[in-house]
């Protein structure tokens, strides 16, 4: 069974409550926490990550900045794709627009989606409302959780490194449909505020001021694989020596 990305936003919620603390931690304070949100979370889903679960889409999602895909998108290729992909007015698009604007508190572009997803499925709970005479307070509580999964996210921006000249060519993949900048708004299309924010910031390789605790991580998916990516730290080929090694993990 594929491995929701919402489960990944999860952990990088939980660690971007540690980092973005003010005052902030003191730095061991910050890194025992963060550990300690990790270990949490690989004992709720370790089962899942282990046996069913992609490794290399898992391994690529935590770490973007160690993904060996090169592609073209870049902050303002991005802001055109989620504009078309979600109809967004002239007024949202200024507000997608404002992580641009220096000492205007906008956060990163990923923060602007998340807030401009907010503000279209505020508009669509409001419209329900009118149209239908639904009960609004009920309407409005319900979260939207997606179905994407990592194993689909992946798939979508390998297909957008092949169309990068100088991109390593990716293995072959299944699923894909059109153009990747269409794939990718077809995600957008169906992720909630907070996964849209978590996807920007995964394309744009940086969730800072996030650290993931790489060496836990890799220990925890299997013992061995810290020392297999000392000598192959290709995320693919590190695997691919670990499947072959036959031996299962250790259950944390």
């Amino acid at each position: 069974m594929p491995f929701r990305f919402a489960h990944i936003c999860d952990l990088l919620d939980r660690l971007d409550q540690v980092y973005s603390r003010y005052p902030p931690y003191l730095p061991k304070d910050a890194t025992q926490k963060s550990r300690d949100a990790v270990l949490y979370w690989f004992k709720k889903h370790g089962q899942k990550i282990r046996h069913d679960a992609n490794g290399l889409a898992l391994l690529s999602t935590l770490f973007p900045e160690r993904a060996h895909r090169a592609h073209e998108l870049d902050t303002k290729s991005l802001e055109k794709i989620v504009s078309r992909a979600l109809s967004l007015p002239s007024s949202q698009v200024t507000d997608l627009t404002r992580w641009r604007e220096p000492g205007a508190g906008a956060g990163d572009l990923g923060a602007c989606v998340e807030r401009v997803v907010n503000q279209a499925v505020g508009m669509e709970i409001a419209i329900a409302v009118l149209v239908a005479d639904y009960d609004f307070q009920e309407t409005a509580v319900q979260p939207r959780v997606s179905g994407v999964t990592i194993e689909e996210i992946e798939q979508v921006l390998v297909a957008s490194a092949s169309q990068t000249p100088l991109s390593p060519r990716p293995l072959a993949l299944n699923g894909i449909c059109g153009a990747p900048a269409e794939s990718l708004g077809r995600l957008y299309q169906r992720l909630p505020a907070r996964e849209s924010k978590w996807l920007t910031r995964l394309i744009l390789k940086s969730y800072s001021p996030v650290i993931v605790p790489d060496q836990l991580v890799y220990m925890l998916y299997h013992p061995f694989l810290p020392d297999l990516l000392e000598v192959e730290p290709d995320f693919s080929a590190a695997l691919f020596l670990l499947h072959g090694m036959n031996i299962p993990a250790v259950v944390h």
